[in-house]
């Protein structure tokens, strides 16, 4: 739609400015929506056992490793138990070599070796079960992490499920977002989705769609979850995550985005328009769309072929002659808008 005159100038000197032309080039439209970090592994740490704490071996904030001891709750009795334990083991082993040698000579009945036999192996399990009470009390980190705050002190008596510290991995982040139910099948397993959060502004990170719930839930929208797999070192768990997923590729119509203006009818571009005696413009409304690498999608308001003034517009008005002349532009930009 053309809009009116505000002047005319159809006499001055053509106004130098710069056109692109209007083509379908591929295009995939972004999906925007808020997600949420959480990391790949994180566990409030508890005892299985009751007891009191006899050695600390690590504070707040501490990185450890898999496998690192961090706290001891008193085992002395569980210690001397498996002592004992560990003596009838041993003297029920030599009992069962005996008898296995005193069989092959007919002196031992098979009825005795089965006794003997079961004698070991009751000790055994006896010393399993001691042991596997130590190891309990011996509570060790179940993956490399960081700690968090300690919660707990040295002499301190402990319950079952009482909590000790968090311990997080920051290896590897998750995201989880939801998108609503019509856009269910912009997403797939394997994805790539693009990610900006506030704490690191300026830097974009590529995340991998791992899980996509089977069920649309009561809102009429879709769980999905991405793997980061090298978060920034100051990303935490519960930061909000802006996600970015790349839908349908499709042709469309796009400008760069200074040919756009704004006045009091909305936006609106430039049109050169032939004539006789030299090109003119022509002020013309226009519905945009996505905005993206210096590009905007126009999704009404012009056609292919048409050329659009890139530069200059605020020397214009509908009719002013013009005259072109060359501008350097984001092609590389234009090519990434089909990502």
């Amino acid at each position: 739609m053309s809009l009116p005159a505000v002047g005319r100038a159809a006499d001055t000197p053509a106004t130098a400015v710069s056109v692109w032309p209007v083509r379908p080039v591929p295009f995939a439209a972004h999906i925007e929506t808020i997600g949420q970090v959480e990391p790949f592994q994180g566990v409030t740490l508890s005892p299985e056992i009751a007891g009191r704490i006899t050695e600390l071996d690590f504070d707040s904030g501490a990185t450890v490793r898999k496998g690192q001891l961090l706290l001891v709750l008193n085992d002395a009795p569980e210690q001397g138990e498996l002592i004992r334990q560990s003596g009838e083991l041993r003297a029920a082993e030599a009992d069962l070599a005996r008898a296995r040698s005193l069989i092959r000579t007919g002196v031992e009945s098979h009825e005795d070796l089965e006794t003997a036999t079961a004698r070991f192996e009751a000790a055994k399990g006896n010393v399993a079960r001691v042991q596997a009470v130590i190891d309990q009390k011996h509570i060790r980190a179940p993956f490399d992490g960081s700690v968090g705050i300690r919660q707990i002190n040295l002499g301190q008596y402990l319950n079952p499920g009482d909590a000790i510290a968090t311990l997080t991995s920051y290896a590897r982040m998750r995201v989880n977002f939801i998108l609503a139910e019509e856009n269910a099948a912009s997403v797939q397993l394997r994805q790539t989705v693009h990610l900006t959060f506030d704490t690191t502004p300026g830097q974009d990170f590529t995340a991998t769609v791992t899980t996509i719930d089977p069920r649309i839930d009561g809102s009429h929208t879709l769980s999905i979850q991405a793997l980061l797999d090298a978060p920034p070192a100051d990303l935490h768990p519960g930061t909000y995550a802006h996600v970015s997923i790349a839908a349908k590729v499709a042709p469309h119509l796009v400008v760069p985005e200074t040919a756009v203006t704004y006045t009091a009818y909305g936006e609106t571009l430039f049109v050169e328009q032939p004539s006789t005696d030299g090109p003119t413009v022509t002020a013309t409304a226009v519905r945009a769309g996505d905005r993206r690498n210096g590009w905007v999608v126009i999704d009404d308001g012009v056609k292919p072929d048409d050329r659009v003034v890139t530069s200059g517009q605020n020397r214009l008005v509908t009719g002013v002659k013009v005259r072109e002349i060359p501008e350097v532009l984001p092609l590389a930009g234009l090519r990434e808008l089909a990502q």
